[in-house]
């Protein structure tokens, strides 16, 4: 026992030095490409104000969606694997949905609220975002584990305990899998909705206008500070939390 505690100490302590180096070398990463950002802007004139706002307001358009996606996916998918019947009924019928373009559905939108922009874009976005969250939930919900089922089962895990304290940790890979594909999916449709619906702030809008001023070159930086943009995202907040549920699906 004292020898086993001790490899188990000395375990721990490689880990947490391999995740503060992960993290320190991440970080050096983004305050590098933060470095570039700046330099790029300053070369291109790009307005950096407006690449700011731009990209915080499309950012929080494609969080709501993606918050709205998420919930609307969560209870679906619970609802669809409850029962047989009910999977062998709606879940043909999604399959073929989620093949339907979701630009397809502007002019309607657009004309049902036509006083609502903002609505517009994030019903969008949501339809896009949705599917593979959703289908990789399902996924998730039948290759749960049986015996961790049958464990919450047996401590008398019910009703909105049981899905709090066992479901929804059980399907945070599933969910987290599925949220980085809909998240890219999301930022792909979020450009053309901007510009469809004639936004009045969002970098959608501000790439367009370049484009429509026929500014090639800033536009390529444009794009090309998007993307890093995006990068910073995904290394601060997705890589992070998927890595998080992966180690927690191994422990398991």
């Amino acid at each position: 026992m004292r020898y086993s505690a001790q490899l188990h100490s000395t375990k721990k302590h490689h880990i947490l030095k391999h995740r503060w180096l992960s993290g320190l070398v991440s970080w050096a990463w983004i305050i590098l490409i933060l470095a570039i950002l700046s330099l790029v802007i300053n070369f291109s004139q790009l307005s950096g104000r407006e690449i700011f706002n731009g990209f915080v307001a499309s950012l929080i358009r494609t969080t709501i969606a993606y918050l709205i996606a998420a919930a609307a996916a969560i209870i679906v998918a619970l609802i669809i694997t409850s029962h047989k019947v009910i999977e062998d009924l709606l879940l043909p019928i999604f399959d073929v949905l989620q093949s339907f373009p979701s630009f397809a559905l502007f002019p309607v939108l657009v004309v049902a609220l036509k006083n609502s922009p903002e609505t517009v874009i994030i019903s969008v976005l949501t339809i896009t975002m949705i599917w593979p969250i959703l289908f990789s939930i399902i996924g998730g919900m039948k290759n749960r584990r049986i015996d961790f089922e049958e464990a919450a089962t047996i401590f008398g895990a019910r009703g909105a305990k049981r899905l709090w304290n066992y479901t929804i940790p059980e399907l945070m890979p599933s969910i987290v899998t599925g949220s980085i594909v809909g998240w890219g999916e999301g930022w792909e449709f979020i450009i053309g909705a901007e510009l469809l619906v004639h936004a009045n702030v969002g970098i959608g809008t501000y790439l367009g206008k370049l484009g429509q001023n026929q500014e090639n070159l800033a536009l390529a930086f444009g794009i090309a500070i998007l993307l890093l943009l995006l990068y910073i995202l995904n290394k601060i907040l997705w890589l992070p939390l998927l890595n998080r549920v992966t180690n927690y699906s191994t422990e398991g």
